[in-house]
């Protein structure tokens, strides 16, 4: 997955800092327009995912591609925040 499609997942892998402090290996919340092969994808590799309109966020990304020796930049469907990548 592009770092864009990366900030529209969650996951429960670390311990919750709220409520009751579960971590959840192998759980992740999705937003509803991930590619249904990316789905299938993540439930043959064993992921329990829960899908939702908004998945994230407020989270904004940058990601250095060193194959290419570019930039690229990704931001949440949460909030006015957006990635900036120079």
């Amino acid at each position: 997955m592009n770092v864009q499609e990366a900030a529209y997942v969650w996951s429960f892998q670390l311990r919750n800092s709220f409520s009751d402090h579960r971590a959840q290996p192998g759980r992740l919340l999705i937003n509803e327009e991930t590619p249904r092969f990316v789905r299938q994808r993540l439930e043959s590799m064993g992921y329990d995912l829960m899908v939702c309109e908004k998945s994230s966020g407020p989270i904004t990304a940058v990601f250095f591609d060193r194959k290419h020796g570019s930039f690229w930049s990704a931001a949440s469907d949460l909030g006015e925040d957006y990635g900036i990548a120079g």
